[in-house]
């Protein structure tokens, strides 16, 4: 049985080869969704200024649209990531910050327990968007909503701590607050790290697990002059089998804060990780496949990790097995390099790149889109993973594009995409 595919007139034709939306299973992943109405407008009233309120709204329309349409709703959400390029911004004139506008539209259209949940700022592909949402749901299952006085206090529309569903936990982007709400470690990213940490123990402790039940990360850095601070202690904090991770720099939603950790964890099932062979290693797991085929991580994570039937790849950039970077200057070559990284992990863990259902896509530069799309379709077929794709910096030097990827076993023959109608 093959991939079916829903064509809908209800959502925006996609701006590339990507999907809207994929279901397998239980599980529903939705693309990075904009404020596009069907027929392609993006709403506002307001002459000369961008409608924050209308393209929230529209945006929330569109998740909601997508989820019904594969047979779920909001209600199903269980992580959702929010991509604001005028995240932090104070307001002014009397008007509410961007931010302010979206906390008060996201909590009327998702309720309690709302979501895990992160909100960063990264530029988006188009200058007149303002929001950008991803998501993952779950549905027909019952969702546990994790709180902890030891946890900083809520005060926006997400989950204290985590959503739990089955043996999955979803963790939300936890930041330096601690439980009295005080920013630790100011200006220092070795404390702030640390901290972040400290709270995401905490909620897997309130589950009865621990960090070694993380299976994936995605880390925002403000600057990544800081990088080696914080990988020092990411190192320190994580054991093998690693998760993966993805770092990304971006802005945070506090002033002061230097990172930002979002995780999800497996509480249970076999664990199969995919990692690269790397000299210093004295002792191999029998969980673990070492490989001198993928380049060697620059920290304590993991090339791939799957649990059960869905599958983690981490953050690749375009570099070779020997970690040398591929086509200094040239998107394509970079993008064929990082998708061929991501096709060997999933062969090694049994899977391949038809059962990917979700990509997120980091550019160095807006004016490669083109190039990376033109190479990507190469790779991927239709109808295509859901997909974000969103602007910022990249760690390694010289590097254009990095993608991390979810896959999930069985989804090349089972998936449900949803599509816009395409004409012509």
């Amino acid at each position: 049985m093959a991939k079916q595919v829903i064509q809908t007139d209800k959502l925006y034709t996609e701006f590339g080869p990507y999907s809207h939306g994929v279901r397998v299973g239980e599980m529903i992943f939705l693309h990075g969704a904009v404020g596009f109405d069907p027929r392609g407008n993006l709403p506002g009233s307001i002459p000369g200024r961008a409608d924050m309120q209308g393209q929230s709204h529209q945006t929330i329309d569109n998740m909601a649209t997508a989820l019904d349409l594969l047979g779920g709703s909001l209600g199903d959400v269980v992580k959702v990531r929010a991509f604001l390029p005028n995240h932090c911004r104070p307001s002014h004139g009397g008007q509410p910050s961007f931010d302010e506008t979206f906390d008060a539209i996201y909590r009327q259209r998702f309720q309690t327990p709302h979501p895990a949940r992160a909100a960063l700022q990264h530029s988006l592909f188009l200058e007149d968007l303002l929001v950008e949402i991803e998501a993952m749901a779950i549905v027909n299952q019952s969702k546990q909503l994790i709180t902890s006085d030891r946890l900083p206090p809520l005060q926006r529309p997400y989950a204290q701590g985590g959503i739990r569903v089955g043996d999955w936990l979803f963790l939300r982007g936890f930041t330096s607050q601690n439980q009295h709400n005080d920013l630790v470690g100011r200006g220092e990213m070795r404390a702030q790290t640390e901290q972040v940490f400290a709270n995401m123990a905490v909620v897997l402790d309130e589950v009865g697990g621990s960090l070694a039940d993380l299976v994936q990360t995605q880390v925002t850095l403000t600057d990544y002059h800081s990088y080696a601070a914080y990988n020092e202690v990411y190192n320190r904090q994580v054991r093998e089998p690693f998760p993966t991770r993805t770092t990304f720099q971006g802005g945070l939603g506090r002033e002061g804060l230097l990172i930002e950790i979002e995780s999800i964890a497996a509480l249970g099932g076999e664990r199969l990780t995919i990692d690269s062979s790397t000299p210093e290693l004295l002792q191999r797991r029998g969980d673990v496949i070492y490989t001198d085929a993928l380049p060697p991580a620059s920290a304590a994570y993991a090339n791939g990790v799957r649990v059960g039937d869905l599958m983690f790849i981490a953050g690749q950039v375009g570099v070779d097995a020997q970690r040398r970077l591929v086509g200094p200057g040239d998107v394509r070559a970079q993008t064929r390099q990082v998708i061929e990284t991501i096709q060997t992990s999933l062969r090694l863990a049994g899977l391949d790149l038809d059962d990917v259902v979700k990509t997120t896509v980091m550019l160095a530069d807006w004016r490669d889109y083109a190039g990376y799309n033109e190479v990507y379709q190469t790779y991927f077929s239709a109808p295509y993973p859901a997909r974000s794709t969103i602007g910022g910096g990249l760690v390694h030097q010289g590097a254009l594009i990095e993608i991390d990827a979810i896959a999930v076993a069985g989804a090349s023959q089972t998936a449900t995409v949803l599509t816009g109608i395409h004409h012509g």
